[in-house]
Order: C-alpha cells, then structure tokens, then sequence
C-alpha cells in the first residue's frame, strides 16, 4: 500500500506566524524611522537658532553701547518701538541707495540697536522661534564677568529661565528635561 506524507506544502498557521513577524518588524522600522525624523527636526532647529544667535552676537558687538536698547527690543512683545519720539521698525534708520541700503545718518545709536532687535526677532519668528536674552545675563555670572544669554525656543517651551513647566531651563540655566530650546552665552 501507498503511504502519503503527513505535510504537502505550507499550512496556514505557517503563513499566519510569518505574516505576525512581517507586521512586527515593519512596526518596529516604522517607529525607528519616526525617532530618526524627530532627532532629524530636533537638529534643524538647534542649527538654526544657533545661526540666528550668532548673527545676534554678531550684532551686538558692533553696536556695544547700544545693547540695553537691543534687548529691550528683543525682549519687548511690539514690532515697534519708539524711542526718543521716533517710531522705530525693523526697516527703520535705512536709507535704500543704489548698491545697497545705508544707515542712515539721523538715527542715534540706541534707534539703530533697537532696530537690529527687532530685526533679529523677526527672523527667530520667520524661522518658527522664539529668541531673547536673558534678563539678568547668564546664570552664574556677576560683577564684571556678566554675561548676555541668548536664549531661543520653540515648540511648546518658553524662553524663561525659572521654575515654569514650559521654561528653557532652570534659574541656574540648567536644561529642563523635554525642553525644545537653546542657550548661548554672548560678550
């Protein structure tokens, strides 16, 4: 007599198990790639408020005596601000020349700071962020040594440096577990 195998070809439990590994390990890819893209954006926006920072610092050093004026801008929740009863923007104090825009000769140095701060803070907001400098400098310096914080956020984190839920960082300027924003120390 003739005896037949017990296994002709794949059973359908065999499909269904490797079907459940298929759908596992392309939901573990699919989670890898979801991290990779967030520390992908994360890195974006460090890089550009990085940027913005250093064009800030930038700013400021040629403008020393005006950096009171600067950060009350920057700070300041206004597109304009008026000082000595002249109503200042960020396209204010420019004369548009052929080659290229000039300072104009009638704004006083504070008008000019103040118009880079709110230059600057228009660029932060085109660039989805939110940037200041801290109020009392940098956590941790005094005296002469004090220092000017840029400090810029965005997402759901603000640019204090206190105790709040949504702060950048604590008053010692130490980061804030989640916090999507970044301090950088300016002289």
């Amino acid at each position: 007599m003739y005896k037949l195998s017990s296994q002709r070809g794949v059973g359908l439990v065999e499909v269904l198990v490797a079907l459940l590994l298929l759908a596992v390990a392309v939901l573990g890819f699919t989670a890898m790639q979801m991290a990779a893209v967030k520390a992908t954006d994360e890195s974006l926006m460090r890089t550009r408020a990085l940027t913005v920072m250093r064009g800030g610092a930038e700013t400021m050093r040629t403008n020393p005596d005006g950096i009171n004026a600067f950060k009350a801008a920057l700070n300041g929740n206004s597109d304009t601000v008026s000082i000595d009863d002249k109503s200042i923007k960020k396209d204010s104090c420019v004369q548009n020349t052929v080659t290229a825009p000039a300072v104009s000769a009638s704004c006083t140095i504070e008008q000019l700071a103040t118009r880079d701060g709110l230059l600057l803070k228009s660029y932060a907001v085109a660039n989805d962020m939110l940037i200041g400098l801290a109020a009392d400098g940098c956590p941790g310096t005094v005296g002469s040594q004090v220092r000017q914080c840029f400090v810029a956020s965005w997402g759901a984190t603000t640019l204090a440096l206190d105790d709040s839920d949504k702060a950048c960082a604590n008053a010692d300027g130490t980061y804030k577990n989640g916090a999507e924003c970044f301090i950088m120390e300016a002289y």
